[in-house]
């Protein structure tokens, strides 16, 4: 089963225009904007988190408030 995901997978990315979609995400994601996005992204995600586990996180560990 992994095989025949990792083959789409592979015929996915081999498809006219995708490598290049790839390279620009790429590109963005290692630019400063980019990099800005991704962090107040996972700082927005944490504090859900940590709203809805009282603080303990996603695993249950952590302190509660």
């Amino acid at each position: 089963m992994f095989e025949e995901i990792k083959g789409k997978a592979e015929e996915f990315m081999n498809k006219d225009g995708i490598k290049e979609v790839v390279g620009k995400a790429k590109e963005f994601i290692e630019s400063e904007k980019g990099e800005e996005l991704i962090n107040t992204a996972k700082e927005k995600l944490e504090d859900i988190i940590s709203e809805k586990t009282d603080g303990k996180g996603l695993f249950g560990f952590g302190k509660s408030k």
